[in-house]
């Protein structure tokens, strides 16, 4: 086990378990009430940070092509250039 990995989701889970009994709060039976959860806890403690409703949504990051695919689009490249040369 490495030391300085991130926790596991397991890890978080009983950590959010923990916290959730210490304060006397159920632990979130779906998303939803997660968020809920998360965002009255941050109001509470006063974060810096707008609430993820007031924020833009995150730009999605274009997923790089598989090596198999990278391979066919560069045989038919090659299949394609060698028709143009003859």
């Amino acid at each position: 086990m490495k030391a300085d990995a991130p926790p596991t989701v397991r890890q978080v889970y009983a950590l959010a378990a923990v916290l959730c009994e210490m304060c006397d709060e159920e632990f979130p039976p779906d998303r939803e009430a997660a968020s809920a959860v998360i965002e009255r806890f941050r109001r509470q403690l006063g974060h810096p940070q707008p609430r993820l409703e007031d924020t833009p949504p995150h730009r999605r990051r274009k997923r790089r092509p598989s090596a198999k695919t990278r391979e066919i689009r560069r045989f038919f490249h090659e299949l394609n250039a060698d028709r143009i040369k003859s």
